[in-house]
């Protein structure tokens, strides 16, 4: 029988070869993502600003009104741009 100090260093060289042998992550392009407080222009130039998104929906709030929109995500992309500041 194998003691607990064998079975420890052997999970602990089956790990380390594991992490070896991994595929290599490509970086991950976050250029699209929509994320609250992001700013954003519609087709007419007018400011607005993300509030909540999900995977299907997009809420926002328009410069100058107090009341919440909200269009799918889809549509959002296709219509809003992203202010780079």
């Amino acid at each position: 029988m194998r003691t607990s100090q064998e079975l420890a260093s052997a999970l602990a060289e089956r790990m380390k070869n594991a992490m070896n042998n991994r595929p290599a992550q490509e970086p991950v392009d976050r250029r699209g993502e929509i994320i609250p407080g992001k700013r954003y222009r519609d087709e007419r130039g007018r400011m607005v600003t993300v509030l909540r998104a999900s995977q299907l929906r997009v809420s926002y709030r328009r410069e100058g009104h107090t009341g919440v929109s909200e269009t799918g995500r889809r549509e959002f992309e296709i219509k809003f741009t992203e202010v780079k500041s």
